[in-house]
């Protein structure tokens, strides 16, 4: 809606950047530690922790690289430097980039309850000035 007759309109991957976006990223290169939690096939859940390099940060989501393989939908729990004073975080992998033996993640944070966004928030903001 709100273009002319006969004016195209953008496509959706397009739209999708731009919504992907709209939050200010902050780029970072922190260590973190990663849990990943797989289905076994017996029902239960197998443990993993693997080390990361926070790339960069956003409400929204963040970019982890490693050099661990994982799949996209798959759930992990990102825990941060004491330091940063941000509770782990679970989030989920929605990309992936892969270069010269490491991945990169693109993931989205999952559930994040209100008064954790507020520490993202804040920590985001001290870090950008």
């Amino acid at each position: 809606m709100g273009k002319k007759i006969g004016e195209t309109a953008e496509p959706a991957a397009t739209q999708e950047i731009l919504e992907r976006r709209k939050n200010a990223r902050l780029p970072l290169n922190i260590p973190l530690m990663m849990s990943i939690h797989q289905w076994e096939g017996d029902g239960g859940f197998r443990g993993q922790s693997v080390q990361g390099q926070l790339r960069d940060l956003s409400e929204d989501g963040i970019l982890v690289e490693s050099q661990f393989p994982l799949e996209t939908d798959m759930f992990v729990v990102i825990h941060f430097l004491q330091e940063s004073r941000l509770p782990p975080i679970t989030a989920r992998i929605i990309r992936i980039e892969r270069n010269h033996g490491t991945f990169k993640y693109g993931c989205m944070l999952s559930a994040l309850p209100l008064y954790q966004r507020i520490q993202l928030q804040e920590y985001i903001a001290s870090k950008s000035n």
